[in-house]
């Protein structure tokens, strides 16, 4: 990854590549990323399991919502959130992994 930094979301120090890379998944969270955004992807989607961020299927309502995977014997614990949109359901299981590593929502990357 570049050195280079932007100051994006109040001096978050995320590489300008990386910026690059989040708006690339947001732009279309369901295609098929190539070597470099699945290398950037990786670490997020290998976290633990415990406390790792995930999504639900709600079929009565057609749609997902963000919980939060318990460890052994501990219950799934429902984050909120309600998306019809699978793009917009991944978008927001990004955002939640990724603040809970980095400390910053990539939503507001560009502010």
């Amino acid at each position: 990854m570049s050195a280079s930094t932007t100051e994006p979301g109040g001096g978050t120090g995320v590489s300008a590549e990386q910026a690059a890379l989040i708006r690339r998944f947001r732009a279309d969270p369901l295609a098929a990323p190539d070597a470099q955004l699945r290398a950037f992807l990786l670490p997020l989607r290998n976290l633990p399991a415990a406390r790792k961020h995930a999504l639900m299927r709600l079929p009565a309502q057609q749609a997902w919502t963000l919980v939060r995977l318990g460890g052994r014997e501990a219950p799934v614990e429902i984050v909120g959130g309600r998306w019809h949109s699978r793009a917009d359901a991944e978008w927001a299981v990004f955002r939640a992994r990724w603040q809970a590593v980095h400390g910053w929502d990539p939503e507001h990357l560009d502010d």
